[in-house]
Order: structure tokens, then C-alpha cells, then sequence
């Protein structure tokens, strides 16, 4: 088979923080590797309402987010699983009880806790995205989330992460918990990632894991690319990630993902 599937991650890995943009260099790769009969596809902790314009203008074969709790490909929904409202609830008391910022997602939007741009710097950067695009849906208040699909959590001043990660970790749902850092945590449905992600995305385009890349950046990107069957770290991230890559390539903002597509043959 000569069609490859390529997976992306998109915070430093496809969309730069520092150039609030996709470089120029990675625009293009993608568009050749189309060009050549590729399968191009976002793999993403982002909820489906979190794109800039910049990247859906691209024209992605599909989007796989929420760390693979929605998954849609040309146009089409494959898979979607939610939590429940009570479990919603739960996790936005918690984090009140514990001082905790963060963001419930889900596929009719983000939901902030406030719109505190210093909590964390993270945080900040996603609250930042929405202002710049306020036709992305979202609220800065919980009481209007009903069903979400994840939800990430930031420790700040004032916070006890240390206490809500005990209280939470015995609470009778089904999720798993994935560090990013000592910082910020992701909630995901139990058993969902990106790697699951990938599999589906196989399964639906009937080819095998050998013929999917994948292009990450963060330790929520560790099953993704154990998962495909060639996992490609970019030069500017994290160890961890680095260590269990099949390839490095270099960081984003030194054309990392063309130099990638390039040393595989995926674009001449």
C-alpha cells in the first residue's frame, strides 16, 4: 500500500505558541503529502471546537480529539463517547474544593472555570485562543456544562494538587489520568487515548499500523506513537516522548515536521 495515514498532534507540534501559527514549512509538507496520496489527520487532546480557522483551512482527512473520544473522518462521525453529567459535576466541585483551574471539553465546547489568564501558563494560552477566535464556542463558567468529553486541570497559587488528585483518584467513575506535568493533568474516558485514536482511524481507512506516522510532542502523546507504527518526536519535545520515538526529527519551529515527512520518503 503506497496511501500512508499521518497523525499530528497540534500544540508544538503542528501550531507553534510562540508564532500563534502553523510555520510556513509544515503548511507545505502537508499539502505535498496529500499531493503524493497521503492521509493527513489531527490526533489531539483538543475537543472538536478548538480550532483556529488557520488549521481547519488546511483540509484535514480527519480529526481525531479529545484524545480519541470524538473521532471524525471526512466530515463524518465514527466515534463519540462523553462523561456523564454527575461525573461532570464531580469534577468541577472538585476542583473548586481544591483550588484547582482548568477546562471541561466537549464537542459543542469548552467550558473555563473563569477567566484567569495567570492561573497557569498554559491555561492562559488556551483562554487566549478562544478570545482571538470568539466564533470557537465556549464559556468562561461550568454551569452551563452539561456532557463533556475530557477535561484538563492546572494547579496555581493557592492550589492543593496533591489533595485533589487523593480525593479524585477514589471517586467511582471509570477514567484515566494522564500527567502532563507536576502542573496540569488530563481526564480522559477510561481506556481512550491517542493511540486507540490511531487504531480506529486504521481499522476505518482497512490498513494496518505499519502504514501509520505519527508526530507528537508530549507525554499525552506517548500512546500515539507506541501505538503507530512509525512514532516521530519532535526535536523540541519531552524526554520521555523522545525516548520511546522511533525517529526525532527536529523542533517545530526548525521545520520539523517537513524534515520529518521528508526522511521517510512521505514528500520528495
Amino acid at each position: 500500500m503506497n496511501e500512508k495515514l499521518i497523525f499530528f498532534d497540534v500544540d508544538e507540534t503542528l501550531y507553534s505558541k510562540q508564532l500563534r501559527g502553523i510555520p510556513k514549512s509544515t503548511i507545505r509538507g502537508l499539502k505535498q503529502a496529500q499531493k503524493n496520496g497521503h492521509k493527513i489527520l489531527i490526533n489531539t487532546g483538543r475537543p472538536p471546537a478548538y480550532f483556529e480557522q488557520e488549521i481547519l483551512d488546511i483540509g484535514f482527512d480527519g480529526f481525531l480529539c479529545s484524545n480519541g473520544a470524538y473521532i471524525t473522518i471526512g466530515g463524518q462521525v465514527i466515534f463519540h463517547q462523553t462523561f456523564s453529567e454527575e461525573f461532570c459535576r464531580q469534577i468541577t466541585e472538585c476542583c473548586e474544593r481544591y483550588h484547582i483551574a482548568g477546562a471541561l471539553e466537549g464537542a459543542d465546547g469548552s467550558y473555563f472555570r473563569n477567566h484567569d489568564t495567570n492561573a497557569h501558563p498554559h491555561y492562559g494560552f488556551m483562554i487566549s485562543a478562544f478570545d482571538l477566535e470568539p466564533s470557537m464556542p465556549h464559556t468562561f463558567s461550568w454551569k452551563e456544562a452539561k456532557s463533556c468529553e475530557k477535561a484538563i486541570i492546572f494547579s496555581k497559587n493557592g492550589s492543593d494538587m496533591d489533595g485533589f488528585l487523593n480525593a479524585f483518584t477514589s471517586m467511582n467513575f471509570d477514567f484515566d489520568l494522564v500527567r502532563i506535568d507536576d502542573t496540569q493533568y488530563e481526564i480522559l474516558a477510561k481506556g481512550r487515548n491517542k493511540g486507540t485514536a490511531l487504531l480506529a482511524a486504521a481499522k476505518h481507512f482497512n490498513t494496518s499500523i505499519e502504514n501509520c506516522y505519527a508526530f507528537g510532542d508530549s507525554n499525552n502523546d506517548t500512546k500515539m506513537l507506541e501505538t503507530a507504527g512509525t512514532g516521530i518526536a519532535m526535536g523540541n519535545a519531552c524526554d520521555e516522548l523522545k525516548a520511546i520515538a522511533d525517529y526525532i526529527t527536529t523542533p517545530i519551529l526548525e521545520d520539523g515536521i517537513y524534515n520529518g515527512l521528508k526522511h521517510f520518503g512521505l514528500i520528495l
